[in-house]
């Protein structure tokens, strides 16, 4: 299920290039500066298959365990003095103090596969999801989140009451608690941007243009065309029943194997994305195949 009005953003995997670029471009806009928030990425680029950040946090909702401080990117202090003043036992280096052993993306291009020739990853850029059924909003007691008349899910720390209870029921993780001040931080879709008529920081930045964004309410929009036209802009996890403002294309173009069968996890996929994934294949598979296709030319941002 998709939102019926309100923004949105389409995510095409079959084209995210995983250069993390939206996840830079969104923490130097939004929490470089924050203090405590050194750990909170708004959004980041995680391969697939692979632990994700937090560590581990689809087999933990999985099992209905909650993530933990240790899950999050830690503070990496660096010896510079001993770089500048030539000074240690080894030859001069930048190094951590202390060698972290998780972080954003830590399994990057990892995947699976016993050889190069039959690996398999994907790229799944993730941020706060911004449901049309959300839990946060329901649960906050103090209403501190709340969604905006577009759909969009915002923060007022003014009348948080500091109970973390978003940070806990948020399924998808995207909520993050800043320990130092003492509130969550999550991402906002740029609604200060959207409310002067322009697009996120993380879609105005993909380099690969696979993000779009829209209101899909709005038959010209490309996320209508993408989303409610030809369908195959799915949500994450449709089994949250959280409907989503994120929806994604779903990474089933990939090619085969040198053997000829299929590349990908099909549980895996189905995992993530629902049994709809197959339709979505056999769609884009469908009109790729012909001459003129509204789909290939908003995906290939031609004008229809």
């Amino acid at each position: 299920m998709v939102p019926k009005d309100g923004y949105v953003i389409v995510v095409d995997l079959n084209k995210c290039v995983g250069c993390q670029a939206c996840a830079v471009a969104c923490k130097v806009w939004w929490t470089s500066q924050e203090k405590g928030a050194e750990h909170a990425w708004w959004i980041i680029t995680e391969t697939r298959p692979g632990t994700g950040y937090p560590k581990n946090w689809v087999e933990k909702v999985e099992k209905g365990v909650s993530n933990g401080k240790e899950d999050y990117e830690e503070i990496v202090k660096f010896r510079y003095n001993e770089l500048l003043k030539n000074e240690g036992s080894e030859s001069p280096r930048v190094y951590p103090q202390q060698i972290p052993d998780h972080g954003p993306n830590w399994d990057w291009d990892m995947g699976i596969g016993e050889a190069p020739e039959d690996a398999w990853f994907f790229y799944l850029p993730i941020q706060c999801m911004h449901c049309a059924e959300a839990p946060c909003v329901e649960a906050c007691p103090a209403k501190a989140l709340y969604r905006t008349e577009d759909g969009i899910v915002v923060y007022d720390p003014d009348v948080c009451m500091r109970c973390k209870t978003c940070f806990e029921i948020c399924p998808y993780r995207r909520v993050f608690w800043n320990y130092e001040e003492n509130r969550p931080t999550k991402c906002i879709m740029c609604y200060p941007l959207v409310e002067k008529g322009e697009e996120p920081i993380c879609v105005r930045v993909c380099g690969a243009k696979a993000r779009y964004f829209g209101r899909i309410d709005d038959p010209q929009s490309d996320v209508y065309v993408l989303a409610k036209e030809y369908k195959v802009a799915i949500p994450l996890f449709p089994q949250f029943k959280t409907v989503p403002r994120i929806l994604y294309i779903p990474p089933v173009l990939t090619p085969p194997k040198n053997n000829g069968r299929e590349r990908y996890d099909k549980a895996y996929l189905e995992k993530f994305f629902g049994k709809d994934v197959w339709r979505v294949k056999e769609v884009l598979e469908r009109e790729r195949q012909k001459k003129d296709s509204k789909l290939m030319k908003v995906l290939r941002r031609e004008r229809v």
